[in-house]
């Protein structure tokens, strides 16, 4: 399970937000392998992660770029690629009677994912918020 501690705040209260809601997310995949109706709920909540993951990108490149930040091409470039693997990741498992395993595979790669997006990523673009 992700915990959300300081270290992934990025300065700026609506993408911090938004990030503990996409880790609450993530978590879920987590918490769904608990229970025998995992397949019934699945889904639904590969759905609301895929549709999350483009509302939580549009909403952080928008903010980039009000303020101009360098890399936004580069950035969006990212957003893009990732929500594409998500959106494949998700169909996959999607496509075939998943296990609680799968679940789990896709849990640790997204966990893994949204790690390094915030922690390498996300955080070349906190000095920029701090120069507006």
């Amino acid at each position: 399970m992700i915990v959300w501690d300081k270290r992934y705040s990025v300065g700026v209260e609506k993408l911090d937000q938004q990030h503990q809601m996409f880790i609450s997310l993530i978590n879920k995949l987590e918490d769904l392998t608990r229970h025998d109706t995992f397949l019934d709920e699945l889904p639904r909540l590969l759905n609301e992660i895929v549709e999350y993951a483009t509302l939580h990108f549009k909403s952080e490149e928008d903010l980039l770029e009000k303020i101009n930040y360098a890399d936004l091409a580069g950035h969006h470039e990212h957003h893009e690629n990732i929500k594409k693997d998500i959106y494949m990741e998700c169909k996959r498992i999607i496509e075939r009677e998943p296990t609680a395993m799968d679940v789990m595979w896709l849990y640790n790669y997204m966990n893994n994912w949204i790690k390094h997006h915030i922690l390498e990523v996300d955080m070349m673009y906190v000095e920029a918020f701090k120069d507006e």
